[in-house]
């Protein structure tokens, strides 16, 4: 690119794995420079983050559930992406459980119209399993991947749904649970209702379902360090599969289902035990996922507080503070932003999630403060967390998507739109590391 810089973003920058100096020029929509701050004109129109600060990439997540449109009342396209955006997050991949659910051309194109009129992130879809895979095809620049859940795991049609996706090159994103296993009791503790067997299960299941169709597997929020074995052994037999985890699974166990925060707790598949939640952990550390999600799933407060509360929390305003909460106290390397950020974007082919030449320009700037999680205070409808309480160490002062100002100290610039991304170009996961 030999574009010249509309402006620089100047500070301390995390920049392909290390902190630096540096002044990252901006035209457009993308980075077009990389230089240290002492070589930019001094005309040069400029923003400057001092000791304090810290530049980093846009996160993306590629697991969050927005609800719209069906499920209005539980979060939207307005304040999810609002949600994203406080928590640094400039992109999402919207999963398809809507009501009625996102498997068709119709509903997609619903989703689409709503969210170019709210959202505030970047965003792209997933289409829902149909037991008419064909008809997705007449619609496929609408979704980035198919979803397939575990009621569909075990479908007739499913080899069908997958071979599709492969042939769109496009990827296939399993949630594993075997249903066949599942004990639906709400007397019982979560964890044993939705017990390791079927995830287990459904893991094999598939593994196999990649391994005989070729598609380009996903296999998402994995709760279970057998999991995590099971999964590796079939990357280093070359089969086409990919991982990611969550937060909640790395940092918190299933002893919070019996105390008071169960209901808050609630997720599928369930918090694991500290053995798990250990082996997660160094999993994570050791890079040996692909990608950190949030599984970001709103509900009402006084659902949660039912009776028979529906599974799920948000998550996206706390992932990335809580990444760096176990970074900068030492127990993990900084490249563990990689995961959320640059890595999911690459398995999904878009341009984002790093600060190089030619990536868009979507940057979060950081600065160190203390705070405490106070559910209360989100921007998301949801207004709980089984993190609640917890102390952070960073906040979100601002945020670029596409080199314009969407978020500052508090405030939200809502006539910046979000924009959708289909896959942009045929290309594997090993291209898009060495970028």
């Amino acid at each position: 690119m030999h574009e010249e810089p509309d402006f620089f973003i100047l500070g301390k920058a995390y920049i392909t794995g290390r902190v630096v100096n540096a002044a990252i020029g901006i035209s457009g929509e993308k980075i077009v420079s990389l230089t240290s701050p002492g070589n930019i004109p001094p005309s040069a129109r400029r923003r400057e983050y001092g000791d304090g600060f810290l530049v980093v990439p846009g996160m993306v997540d590629i697991h969050v559930h927005m609800r719209e449109p069906g499920l209005e009342y539980k979060e939207d396209w307005r304040t999810g992406s609002m949600a994203a955006v406080k928590g640094g997050v400039t992109f999402v991949a919207d999963m398809p459980n809507n009501k009625p659910p996102a498997n068709n051309c119709n509903i997609l194109r619903e989703k689409l119209e709503r969210a170019k009129r709210k959202s505030i992130v970047d965003y792209a879809f997933y289409a829902g399993f149909n037991i008419r895979p064909e008809e997705l095809s007449k619609c496929k620049d609408l979704y980035i991947g198919g979803k397939i859940y575990p009621e569909d795991l075990y479908s007739p049609i499913v080899e069908e749904f997958a071979r599709l996706i492969a042939s769109q090159n496009k990827i296939l994103v399993v949630h594993a649970e075997d249903p066949i296993l599942l004990k639906p009791d709400a007397k019982i503790l979560h964890s044993i209702a939705r017990p390791p067997e079927a995830e287990k299960s459904a893991v094999k299941k598939t593994l196999e379902l990649a391994l005989q169709t070729g598609a380009r597997t996903h296999i998402t929020h994995i709760s279970l360090a057998d999991s995590i074995i099971e999964i590796l052994k079939a990357k280093l037999a070359g089969h086409p599969v990919t991982l990611d985890t969550a937060p909640h699974y790395f940092l918190l166990n299933d002893s919070l289902y019996t105390t008071s925060r169960k209901n808050i707790a609630k997720v599928n598949p369930p918090l694991r035990s500290e053995k798990d939640r250990q082996t997660l952990y160094i999993a994570v550390n050791k890079m040996l996922v692909d990608a950190i999600v949030t599984d970001h799933a709103p509900h009402l407060l006084e659902e949660k507080l039912g009776e028979d509360p529906p599974s799920g929390f948000p998550g996206l305003e706390v992932a990335l503070h809580l990444l760096l909460r176990e970074i900068l106290e030492g127990r993990m390397p900084i490249q563990v932003l990689d995961l959320y950020s640059f890595r999911p974007a690459s398995l999904l082919g878009i341009n984002k999630g790093c600060i190089s030449i030619g990536c868009d320009a979507d940057l979060v700037v950081l600065r160190k403060e203390s705070w405490e999680i106070r559910p209360d205070e989100f921007v998301s409808k949801a207004k709980y967390s089984p993190f609640e309480g917890a102390v952070l160490r960073t906040k979100t002062h601002a945020v670029f998507l596409r080199g314009r100002t969407v978020y500052e100290e508090g405030e939200f610039y809502e006539d910046v739109r979000g924009k959708f991304y289909p896959l942009e170009a045929p290309t594997s996961y090993e291209t898009l590391q060495d970028r």
